[in-house]
């Protein structure tokens, strides 16, 4: 599988995703599937990564990931993307404020046989619970 092909099986990945449909997501990724997430305890499982995506979808229902950039390079899609939604529902235990939020990230996923097999995100996870009221903003 060519660079092109491994860029095209993560944009059909973050479309499941904006979209909301979790079979479409599942089917995105390997059986095998891992994500190495900061601040979690170690890497997650396809389990794990629903209910991780399940926490964002319940929070922001109107979640959309915009990709900004995408470099692929064999087996190796970089991401660069925005993560903007509607703060409605509760998120890592902040109540809905109906603040609109804009997250920055950074990610780099392996893909085999057109699915995303291993994941590595760097996320503002900061930033975000600063918006939402979680974590007090310095200004």
């Amino acid at each position: 599988m060519g660079s092109d092909e491994s860029a095209a099986a993560v944009r059909r990945w973050f479309q499941a995703i904006d979209d909301g449909d979790p079979d479409a997501e599942r089917a995105m990724r390997a059986q095998d599937f891992v994500a190495h997430v900061p601040g979690m305890p170690g890497p997650l499982d396809g389990e794990d990564w629903e209910q991780f995506i399940g926490i964002f979808r319940d929070g922001f229902p109107d979640m959309r990931l915009v990709v900004e950039d995408i470099v692929a390079q064999g087996d190796r899609v970089a991401v660069r993307w925005t993560f903007v939604g509607t703060h409605e529902g509760e998120f890592f235990g902040s109540p809905p404020t109906g603040a609109r939020v804009r997250m920055s990230a950074i990610e780099i996923n392996r893909v085999v046989d057109g699915k995303i097999a291993e994941h590595w995100v760097e996320l503002d996870q900061l930033g975000m619970l600063q918006q939402v009221g979680a974590i007090p903003s310095p200004y």
